[in-house]
């Protein structure tokens, strides 16, 4: 009997005589570990939410919830790291997805994946978990696009018109019309100008003219550049305009402007990072899980300075500022 199906037995709690005796027999040879047993309890407490949020559909169909936040102890959590977490997570998916179909019964469950998350809550002790669940559409998680800078809009400019230059010759004035909306222009004879004669003032493009000529703004300064790596391996280099930026897992109901896709232990809205625009800059740590500074973990909720150039840590990703 592997170890999943010893699992989905204690689960299920079943007390058939054959049962119990295999499970004595597996005792004498092999007790039951810590590791197996902590498992099983978490299996536990996710199937309750389970069973307990299940919503029949009047179209003969079930729903569940599609995302499961399970909080471990901080001893805990670190016991459950690498290899070892990710071999907890995968056998506890495994093992959930089985369950979530046997608790639908006959009825065809609507749920097609969810989503399992382990955080931390320094209010438990080493043992004890509490399961949260979540009714969002998990699947918008999977998949992100890092957000682009928001520039002004994209506007058509024309080629100015290369003239040789004399410091003799003074630049043209320009007459603006309050109640136009478009530039002015010169004509070639005008714009040349002569030593003696003073230029002539260019003359506005009149209302009723079909032509309409294109308002140009001003583009939005970069203030820096971020790097995100992970494994080892750059993923982008994202252009920052903004003075604070969110960066996290993101969600419908917590979007961030930089998005950290694939890591569950990565919170929706994990990291803040501001800058004054002179150089200076600052993270504050809003994640349930740690976040560093040059391997040095921040303290949630403060605001500490980061030089440029300085590793962050986030999970598995590693940023890094690179001043404008």
């Amino acid at each position: 009997m592997s170890i999943l199906d010893k699992v989905r037995r204690w689960i299920d709690g079943e007390s058939a005589e054959l049962v119990l005796e295999q499970a004595a027999r597996d005792a004498q040879i092999k007790p039951r570990s810590k590791a197996e047993e902590f498992i099983v309890k978490i299996a536990r407490e996710v199937e309750s939410v389970m069973q307990n949020e299940l919503v029949p559909l009047p179209q003969g169909t079930t729903i569940i919830p599609s995302e499961y936040m399970i909080f471990l102890s901080a001893e805990d959590d670190k016991e459950w790291r690498g290899a070892k977490r990710r071999g907890l997570e995968q056998g506890l998916y495994h093992i959930l997805a089985e369950r979530a179909k046997e608790i639908a019964g006959k009825k065809k469950l609507e749920t097609r994946s969810f989503v399992i998350e382990l955080r931390i809550d320094g209010t438990l002790e080493k043992g004890q978990i509490r399961v949260q669940h979540s009714w969002e559409d998990s699947a918008g998680n999977k998949t992100g696009i890092l957000a682009r800078p928001k520039l002004a809009p994209e506007v058509e400019t024309k080629t100015p018109v290369q003239a040789n230059f004399n410091p003799t010759i003074k630049p043209p004035i320009v007459a603006t019309d309050p109640n136009l909306l478009v530039p002015t222009t010169l004509a070639p004879a005008e714009f040349s100008g002569s030593r003696s004669g003073s230029p002539q003032q260019a003359v506005p493009i009149p209302p009723n003219d079909s032509e309409e000529m294109t308002a140009v703004k001003s583009r939005m300064a970069e203030l820096y550049k971020l790097e995100i790596w992970r494994g080892g391996v750059r993923q982008n280099v994202i252009p920052i305009y903004q003075k604070e930026i969110a960066i996290g897992r993101g969600s419908k109901s917590k979007p961030v402007d930089i998005p950290l896709t694939g890591d569950v232990e990565v919170s929706r809205r994990h990291l803040t990072l501001m800058t004054d625009g002179a150089g200076n800059y600052w993270a504050v740590n809003e994640g349930k899980n740690p976040a560093a500074v040059n391997n040095y973990e921040l303290p949630a909720g403060q605001r500490v300075v980061v030089a440029a150039g300085v590793p962050m840590n986030i999970c598995s990703y590693m940023l890094r500022i690179q001043p404008a």
